[in-house]
């Protein structure tokens, strides 16, 4: 995807170009938020508003005419996301404000997509209903749409970090070989972000209900910092795809469903000690 990265940087309107035509193709938004991701990171805020006002009128005449908002959402997202990489040059506050676009989300998406919704809770009853399995409980149609809700927020937030993270390897490729992977190495959530993220998981397991969204959208946010730390300690001591290969391995097939957890664990651990800064700091040679 490098000549397509080259061939948005090259002037404003093939950006725009980009991002309104990946927003009306179905689920490929993605693609023109990467695009839209790359014009902040590399041109700044006054070229990304350009390209976010132009190039994102498809997905606004298409949440108006389908209650669907999901396009435009990512695309808000993802410039907000880039822009606060941009200024703090941290993964970490990327994490910490995705996680706060989710649960922000999650507020204004009944006043968005309310139509959309309400037909997605009928149909969900509808099949339950049907269903020959005995003692199906068949929830509200107020659970549903919260439910519903919870989910698509989170999505759509780490939907724009991984069009963020797209547009940073644009442009790593294109001005700075070799710069993601070493950021990616190195990310490391310090400990006042691994401690609101962490907040944010016990209230949501302790409050339930709609609270139950700011446990899931912190969650991933503690998660990618895990992998980062697998695999810059993987890079230290030189095991290549290999090791990667083996511990996701590992992870998915054999730690199932406590995969997550572990890397969570580590994550936090990581913020108190620096583990990957204790691995590379040498004890001083004394003659």
């Amino acid at each position: 995807m490098g000549g397509l990265a080259n061939w948005v940087m090259t002037k404003r309107m093939n950006a725009i170009i980009l991002v309104a035509v990946c927003s009306i193709i179905p689920m490929m938004f993605w693609l023109g938020a990467a695009a839209l991701g790359l014009v902040v990171l590399r041109k700044g805020v006054k070229d990304g508003i350009h390209v976010l006002a132009w190039g994102g009128l498809p997905a606004l005449v298409l949440w108006v005419i389908q209650s669907d908002a999901t396009a435009f959402m990512v695309l808000i997202d993802t410039f907000i996301l880039a822009y606060v990489l941009r200024e703090k040059v941290s993964w970490a506050w990327v994490m910490l404000s995705a996680s706060v676009l989710a649960v922000l989300s999650s507020v204004i998406q009944p006043l968005l997509m309310a139509d959309l919704l309400d037909m997605v809770a009928d149909l969900i009853q509808q099949i339950l209903s049907n269903s020959e399995e005995e003692g199906v409980v068949i929830p509200s149609k107020e659970e549903i749409i919260q439910q519903a809700v919870i989910a698509m927020s989170v999505v759509q937030a780490y939907i724009a970090v991984a069009a963020l993270f797209l547009a940073r390897r644009w442009q790593a490729r294109l001005y700075n070989p070799g710069g993601l992977k070493k950021e990616f190495h190195e990310f490391r959530l310090p400990l006042s972000v691994a401690l609101m993220l962490g907040a944010m998981v016990l209230a949501g397991e302790s409050l339930g209900g709609g609270f139950e969204v700011l446990s899931r959208a912190a969650v991933p946010a503690l998660v990618i910092p895990g992998l980062a730390l697998v695999h810059g300690i993987l890079a230290l001591k030189k095991i290549g795809m290999v090791g990667l290969v083996l511990f996701y391995l590992i992870g998915i097939l054999v730690l199932s469903v406590y995969f997550a957890n572990i890397l969570i664990f580590l994550a936090v651990v990581d913020s108190f000690v620096d583990i990957r800064g204790r691995m590379q700091s040498k004890p001083t040679d004394i003659n």
